[in-house]
């Protein structure tokens, strides 16, 4: 953001400059508005994405800097032909600029064919490797050939060289602006007369069917989801099968990176309806989206629904289950939610496979009482009280640092994407205890947790394998006999209110005082996640039980 609103200042500044006839001035403000491209295309492109969505991309701000160097070329003396060419230069460097975009988006097109895998046997079909961001990436390039320009205007004395000085700088700035056509040209030209793009489809294509996975993981959701994904890794790899993860966009392919297991992109439902997987093959899903389709409508396909959780929630029981040829769940309690909803997924279709993610603790609590807070995020939905965030968050964190325990912050990752609400409180809690670690796995939080606050969500449930205290906080006021019947998965917990009543208890507990959920506790355990030492198998033996039929 600061980087952005540099670019946005440097111009401005050019602008002023370039009108009160301050060549040295605009000079020094378009060198600082280079710098500022440079560093947006490089250090946050995702973000340069979305001013370019917004219609402000890089080849409009191209085309206004060359506003400001028509604009100072005209404040100052210069001669007729000086201006024309000064004129020409700037209108050439922009087409270069537009020319340099379209090789760039067309070698981006070849890099990324229609079909794409990694962790498979490509036998050295893939494309040519992509030249250096420098080169390839004009940003830079185009706006360094405009600060020449303006530099040449600032520097051309009205004497007997000054033509010559002009042509100069001039030159040098167009030829600056051709360097990137110069490297994209000769490779765009050698990947369209050898079809690189059709080979590396080609090349995908056989590797994906010399592997013909046989369980395939599914996902049609963004990068800031992919820990939807991540959860599933491990206990696939455990798998005595070929595995592979597919997913439909290549922002999702870069995001995921090396995973230990092969995985497939494409973003075309007409490919992925044909990929050669075994026959038949397990295809799961870990949430629900209308672009499951394609996947869904493969009649080679046992299709599951895994989710990302068991819990209260409502996606926990969805209609859209009914679409799967098999859901599978935690435990009897997953089962009865499907059955309490009355959704339409028929019992003999819902299969107790246990959570194969939950491993039982390595490591004792921690000597010093550390709660560990784990809100979700506010959904899809409308309800206020899908996360107590923005209720109790900051006023939460406070109390327990007020009592002298640590406290572990550990949100969503979804936390403030449609609620400015749950934003704010996520800064202000951040500005009490610092940034969350980072490549910190939930489980290793819960090993440094002596107790949990969560909301109802899978985190309490899976945090039951660790036998110690939980707290849900009530915001809609139900009491506590109420909400435990409300949502079951929180019947092992106690409840705080909206007032903090209760956090004390729990206080109590976490240092190995009195527990009086303990017992509620270990009984909701087995209710809601099986045995955790046969998830494993169970999950297995659940594939091999589909890819018999």
């Amino acid at each position: 953001m600061v980087i952005a609103l540099g670019v946005v200042v440097a111009l401005t500044v050019a602008f002023v400059t370039a009108a009160g006839g301050w060549p040295w001035w605009t000079a020094a403000a378009l060198l600082g508005w280079a710098g500022c491209e440079i560093a947006l295309a490089r250090v946050v492109p995702s973000f340069a994405a979305q001013v370019a969505d917004l219609g402000a991309g890089r080849a409009v701000r191209i085309a206004l800097s060359a506003v400001v160097i028509v604009l100072v070329a005209g404040r100052l003396t210069l001669t007729t032909g000086h201006l024309v060419g000064v004129a020409t230069a700037v209108a050439v460097i922009v087409v270069l600029d537009l020319l340099s975009g379209a090789l760039d988006r067309y070698l981006l097109a070849v890099r990324r064919p229609p079909l794409m895998t990694s962790g498979l046997d490509l036998s050295g079909a893939l494309p040519a490797a992509s030249p250096s961001r420098l080169l390839a990436r004009i940003d830079g390039v185009a706006c360094l050939a405009v600060v020449v320009v303006a530099v040449g205007l600032a520097i051309t004395p009205n004497g007997a060289h000054s033509a010559r000085i002009a042509a100069l700088t001039l030159a040098v700035a167009v030829v600056l602006a051709a360097v990137p056509v110069g490297v994209l040209a000769p490779r765009a030209f050698s990947a369209r007369r050898t079809h690189a793009r059709a080979r590396a489809t080609s090349a995908a294509q056989a590797a994906v069917a010399g592997y013909a996975a046989q369980v395939v993981l599914y996902f049609a959701a963004t990068p800031s989801e992919l820990y939807q994904v991540r959860m599933w890794l491990e206990p696939l790899q455990r798998l005595d099968r070929r595995v592979a993860v597919v997913v439909r966009s290549h922002e999702v392919m870069d995001a995921l990176g090396e995973v230990g297991v092969p995985v497939i992109c494409t973003p075309y439902s007409g490919l992925l309806a044909g990929l050669p997987f075994a026959d038949p093959f397990v295809a799961l899903f870990v949430t629900h989206s209308g672009d499951n389709l394609p996947m869904l409508r493969r009649a080679d396909a046992r299709t599951v629904f895994v989710g990302h959780g068991d819990s209260d929630k409502a996606d926990s029981a969805n209609p859209f289950a009914r679409v799967y040829d098999e859901v599978w769940v935690a435990g009897p309690l997953g089962r009865r939610r499907y059955s309490a909803e009355t959704v339409g997924v028929a019992d003999r279709a819902i299969v107790e496979v246990g959570r194969p993610q939950v491993a039982r603790p390595r490591s004792a609590p921690p000597a010093r009482t550390t709660i560990v807070y784990a809100p979700t995020w506010e959904g899809w939905g409308d309800d206020p009280h899908h996360s107590s965030l923005a209720w109790i968050g900051p006023s939460l964190v406070d109390a327990l640092l007020a009592r002298g325990v640590q406290v572990r912050y550990r949100p969503h990752p979804l936390t403030g994407r449609r609620s400015e609400q749950l934003r704010l409180a996520h800064r202000r809690i951040l500005d009490r205890i610092g940034q969350v670690p980072a490549e910190e796995t939930l489980f290793q939080t819960f090993e440094s947790a002596s107790a949990l606050i969560g909301d109802v969500s899978s985190v309490i449930s899976e945090f039951l394998v660790f036998d110690r205290p939980y707290a849900v906080p009530d915001t809609r006021g139900l009491g506590p006999a109420a909400f435990h019947d409300r949502f079951p998965s929180t019947a092992g917990g106690m409840v705080i209110t909206a007032d903090l009543d209760g956090l004390d208890a729990l206080l109590v507990a976490a240092a190995d005082g009195p527990d009086a959920t303990r017992t509620a506790r270990r009984e909701l355990l087995a209710d809601a996640l099986g045995d955790p030492a046969t998830a494993q198998s169970r999950f297995a033996d659940a594939v091999t039980h589909l890819l018999a039929q």
